[in-house]
């Protein structure tokens, strides 16, 4: 039987972010650091940088490969541990708010490349419990003329795994008027698939 693992948003950081500032945050928690893991592009894996005193409560330090987004999130077995050290790490680093987040994708709508940035971080920066406002703007994008959004939308729904995004990606997939948003949407809902199957078995 696996043990359930509980995780804190990922809280975005300003694009100038290193893993020193994160390091500086285990530093004060006095927690070593516990391994890295080297970027591989073509399999999305982002960098990272693992502290903890041990597995059962760790900070993460990525950089996702997408959005180019350095992020820091905790992860651990207690979920008030957990809580704890979000907040610890939310009161040190000043990340991104949730509302900043969501303000940040309204504000560049008109402008393709930003909003596409924008529409990949409302995925990454989303909370791992199901939250309107993000569904809403990413299915908003989902409706976007410019290729390049839409498929933004299909890859926002890949960092969190909501039920909700499913009718949006079945859309995508079965209809989309561009073959590389089609093959997005087709991958992201086969891992979706995957997941939930996981899961009942």
């Amino acid at each position: 039987m696996t043990t359930e693992m509980f995780g804190s948003r990922k809280y975005l950081l300003s694009p100038q972010s290193y893993e020193d500032e994160v390091s500086v945050v285990a530093e004060k928690l006095g927690w070593p650091l516990l391994g890295t893991l080297p970027e591989d592009v073509a399999s999305l894996t982002p960098r990272q940088f693992f502290w903890g005193k041990s597995e059962d409560l760790v900070l993460h330090y990525m950089e996702d490969v997408l959005s180019k987004s350095p992020c820091a999130f905790v992860t651990g077995v207690d979920e008030r541990q957990v809580a704890t050290a979000a907040r610890f790490l939310e009161a040190q680093l000043r990340p991104a708010t949730v509302e900043e987040i969501l303000d940040a994708a309204d504000a560049v709508q008109d402008i393709p490349h930003d909003y596409v940035l924008a529409v990949l971080r409302l995925g990454l920066g989303a909370p791992e419990s199901f939250d309107e406002r993000f569904c809403s703007r990413i299915g908003k994008a989902a409706r976007n003329s410019h290729d390049e959004v839409r498929k933004a939308a299909a890859w926002a729904t890949s960092y969190v795994v909501w039920p909700q995004f499913i009718p949006l990606l079945s859309q995508l997939a079965e209809s989309d008027s561009s073959e590389s948003v089609r093959r997005a949407a087709i991958d992201i809902l086969s891992a979706y698939h995957k997941e939930f199957d996981e899961d009942e078995s």
